[in-house]
């Protein structure tokens, strides 16, 4: 299935473009509660996502204390987070009115200005929250922020460094500055910065959480997972490590473990939508569709309701409805099929590709899809008959692609490539049961096929197809032309072990003394396609044919530095070996068959099992 992961870490970077804003109140002696408690009832409530209750609790303080410049600055801080920023701003304008020093006032005027895209305004807020208190440390941090984001980097630095000079146990005035030296491509001075924050405030999460993000901006993701999980036994309770977590552990295919920190993040913040979209992705990346499908149903609901206008979320949404949540199209039971087969629940893929088919009789990437599900069953013929049926309503594979969402604008030249790979891969397929089948003419016409349309596109498999092209040359003992199909396959992909073993014996086979002694086909194409036999060379010969044993020898070495797993490998290794009387080929011969690979008992007469 095609994993179509658009909203990753990547979503969480908004967090270090945001301005941090560290509220610090005056004391009211006279009027409601203090600065103190004030702020440790407000922390007790965003911790937890609650702003809605935020707002509330300071309404209501407003009522008994209307000029209370806490309660003012702090509906204001409230109102910013819930994108309020009308309301935000006359807080903090009322806020002025009590206490015109009040230079954070100027400071979160300011940012509602950044946020409405009115920077040069919200310079000269900031400028004018300096002017009223320049030995406040975070206004020149915060400022150099803005001023960063106006394109004055050497300004921006500049405010940076003075934060830093005038408080150096500043954590805040450190971890902006990484911030700013992260995004201005000098990772190794951000990193500095931060771990100099962590030196400062080691029981922090905060500089933690920033220096995963540098780590993993890097791809130093093992580093950025262990700063993380540091994070997170510092502070448990902050919903955006588990965001951050959860996307490395998607880095790393772990989508349950994934699923698990975004289920904690949305218990930890209701309002993490992103979350509720990662985690969708993962349980698609699980096959789980219909759990993916409840979440984007959630997401729907709370869009409809007014309560999300991120556009990229929107966007997300709307694709996952149709591609894979509306049961009234074909992509609904298909989708759901691939996902049955990747997890090899091959009866459940036949049951809703049978629902599917049903009402969608002549659905061609069904009927190609429920004839994959034969082929790995190993019921050719009908696989055969599935694929030939597909290709008898091949125009509507073309269709099926303009309706997708993820298609959504593209050009006809892309559609037509992804439709012409749509059919090369069902040929590709045909031709595969054809050769299981000893129709070899019918798999070669099949193949030929496939490589007229296999689009010339990175990420498409062309290098199989020559392989299978090969190896089909190879049962009809065209040797020449066989090496020259498995040379372009190991030339597109040199990470390609099949290639390399079926070379190694086209290359023993078309030695002139050494020919099969027996040949038959067995198993899977992808792992062992056949059995093979030959004799060994006598004497004289051998002189001439070890030069293209040994590069044989050499092929089968490469395949199984790719992938020591792969038992034909091993198998068509210890047969080369033993025509070079190697005394090691009884190991390769004894590992393939340790490796699920069929070895016939006179190659391993020898041996001692």
């Amino acid at each position: 299935m095609n994993k179509n992961a658009t909203y990753t870490f990547a979503k969480h970077n908004f967090i270090k473009a945001t301005i941090t804003i560290v509220l610090t109140f005056f004391i009211s002696v006279t009027f409601g509660q203090s600065k103190e408690a004030y702020q440790k009832v407000a922390d007790s409530l965003l911790t937890i996502g609650q702003n809605d209750e935020l707002i509330q609790y300071f309404d209501n303080e407003l009522k008994k204390y209307p000029k209370n410049e806490h309660v003012l600055r702090m509906l204001g801080y409230a109102h910013i987070t819930k994108n309020n920023l009308d309301l935000g701003e006359k807080y903090y304008t009322d806020a002025l009115e009590v206490n015109p020093k009040c230079a954070r006032c100027y400071l979160n005027i300011g940012r509602i200005s950044a946020l409405r895209g009115n920077n040069k305004e919200a310079l000269d807020y900031f400028n004018k929250a300096v002017d009223t208190d320049p030995n406040d440390v975070l206004l020149y941090s915060n400022r150099g922020k803005l001023k960063e984001m106006l394109g004055d980097k050497f300004g921006a630095l500049s405010d940076h460094n003075k934060a830093i000079k005038m408080d150096p146990n500043n954590v805040d005035s450190y971890i902006l500055r990484g911030i700013y030296n992260s995004n201005s491509g000098y990772p190794s001075l951000a990193i500095s910065d931060l771990t100099k924050a962590i030196e400062l405030a080691p029981e922090s999460y905060y500089p933690y959480y920033h220096r995963a993000s540098v780590y993993y901006d890097q791809k130093r993701f093992e580093e950025a997972f262990t700063d993380i999980n540091e994070a997170i036994k510092k502070d448990s309770n902050q919903y955006i490590l588990y965001t951050v977590r959860a996307a490395i552990f998607e880095l790393m295919q772990e989508h349950q473990k994934a699923v698990d920190d975004y289920s904690k993040a949305i218990s930890l913040n209701k309002n993490d939508y992103a979350s509720y979209v990662n985690r969708a992705l993962s349980y698609y990346g699980l096959e789980d569709l219909d759990a993916s499908c409840a979440d984007y149903s959630t997401l729907k609901s709370l869009i409809e309701e007014g309560k999300i206008n991120d556009k990229a979320i929107l966007t997300q949404v709307n694709n996952a409805m149709q591609d894979i949540c509306d049961a009234s199209k074909p992509s609904y039971y298909f989708q759901r099929g691939v996902g049955y087969y990747n997890l090899k629940e091959y009866q459940k893929a036949f049951d809703i590709y049978d629902v599917g088919l049903e009402k969608f009789p002549d659905n061609a990437m069904m009927l190609s899809f429920k004839g994959n599900t034969y082929l790995v069953l190993n019921e050719y013929e009908k696989a055969l008959n599935y694929y030939k049926r597909s290709l008898e309503h091949k125009e509507n594979i073309r269709e099926e692609i303009k309706v997708n969402p993820r298609f959504s604008g593209a050009s006809s030249e892309r559609i037509n490539s992804y439709y012409n790979g749509s059919l090369a891969t069902i040929y590709l397929s045909m031709s595969e049961c054809e050769v299981y089948l000893g129709n070899f003419d019918e798999a070669f016409t099949a193949i030929e096929e496939g490589l007229k349309l296999a689009p010339v596109i990175d990420g498409f498999n062309t290098e199989a197809y020559y392989n299978m092209r090969g190896y089909i040359y190879v049962t009809k003992k065209k040797y020449k032309r066989a090496l020259n199909d498995f040379d372009k396959s190991i030339a597109i992909n040199k990470n390609y072990p099949l290639a390399y073993v079926y070379r190694a014996i086209a290359k023993v086979s078309s030695v002139e003394k050494i020919k099969f002694s027996s040949f038959s086909m067995y198993g899977n194409f992808k792992n062992q396609a056949m059995n093979i036999r030959w004799n060994l060379p006598t004497k004289s010969s051998f002189k001439k044919s070890e030069a293209v044993l040994l590069s044989a020898l050499s092929d089968c070495n490469t395949a199984i530095e790719i992938d020591n797993t792969l038992g034909f490998a091993f198998y068509i290794r210890g047969q080369i070996k033993q025509m070079l009387a190697k005394p090691d080929y009884c190991l390769d011969l004894l590992r393939a068959k340790d490796l699920g690979i069929r070895v016939e008992a006179q190659l391993l007469q020898d041996c001692k099992n």
